[in-house]
């Protein structure tokens, strides 16, 4: 008798279940694939977003270590010895001053080589005379180098100088800056760092406690910066009263005056014969250029 093809052959059934079931298991393979596929996808995705965030930060943070300005809602002060008309700091307050006591106006920026050659010299005579009252010693801070070397370091430095006079210690400071200017600045280079001036520079004259914080907190939010803008300009466009050689404001550093008079660093260095000068040949430069010899 000829077979029944209609009926399925022994175990067809049990062969096709097998194949459904695996053919559905491997469907379900591939979806928990795609699924496991497309979550490490947002993972890389969101950890690159994450690296992208966490690089533009520091990149941020950077700028705003390098900037002159700080944050608009910090509010503007003026070192507390600063001159009444803005142009300097005072950097021998409290000292009693002799009765022929000569102004001396010192005109400084910390990123000039020049500058930090005639303050090697003349620094620690300056500061003899001032702390015993022979001269009144006014600081007056040009930032003009960063346009040279189209950087921040004179801004910033002058900045934290006069963050420095909150706290008693600008002439300490200024010195100290003065040591550190790079012997050679190439242009875009940083100059000073910001650890270095915020962090380094203070302890090493003794700013600490809560004075480093007053200090840290003046430099950090840029404080003092429209101060130190407005004293370069000003110091640029106002005559020198009574001189000739600066008749329309002070455009060059270093540059040192007595009583008004242009003391000539230049020819004094030339002939130095001392790696520093005494407070008794500094005084008698000082008097004879203001005419008191």
């Amino acid at each position: 008798m000829a077979k029944d093809k209609t009926k399925p052959r022994p175990g067809l059934d049990a062969r096709r279940e097998e194949i459904r079931k695996t053919q559905a298991a491997a469907k379900s393979k591939r979806r928990r694939r795609v699924a496991l596929n497309t979550l490490i996808a947002v993972v890389i995705l969101a950890l690159a977003a994450g690296g992208i965030t966490l690089t533009v930060m520091h990149v941020k943070a950077g700028e705003r270590a390098m900037a002159i300005e700080g944050d608009p809602k910090v509010e503007q002060i003026t070192p507390p010895n600063a001159s009444s008309d803005g142009l300097a700091i005072l950097a021998n307050p409290g000292v009693k001053l002799a009765s022929d006591a000569i102004t001396v106006d010192l005109h400084i920026d910390f990123q000039s080589t020049t500058s930090a050659t005639a303050l090697s010299y003349y620094g620690g005579a300056l500061t003899q005379l001032a702390q015993s009252g022979g001269i009144k010693l006014m600081v007056h801070m040009h930032i003009t180098q960063d346009d040279q070397y189209s950087n921040t370091a004179s801004g910033r430095a002058a900045i934290a100088a006069s963050c420095a006079d909150s706290v008693g210690k600008f002439w300490a400071y200024a010195q100290a800056l003065m040591s550190a200017t790079p012997s050679s600045p190439a242009a875009g280079s940083v100059g000073f760092s910001d650890s270095q001036l915020q962090q380094f520079l203070p302890s090493a004259i003794g700013i600490t406690g809560d004075d480093l914080t007053k200090f840290q907190t003046c430099y950090t939010g840029r404080a003092m910066s429209k101060f130190v803008e407005t004293m370069d300009s000003s110091n640029q466009t106002t005559p020198v009263p009574d001189s000739s050689d600066f008749a329309t404001g002070v455009t060059t550093v270093p540059v040192i005056l007595a009583n008004n008079k242009t003391v000539d660093i230049a020819t004094d260095l030339n002939n130095a014969t001392a790696s520093t000068a005494t407070s008794t040949a500094l005084t008698e430069l000082l008097a004879k250029t203001a005419g008191l010899m």
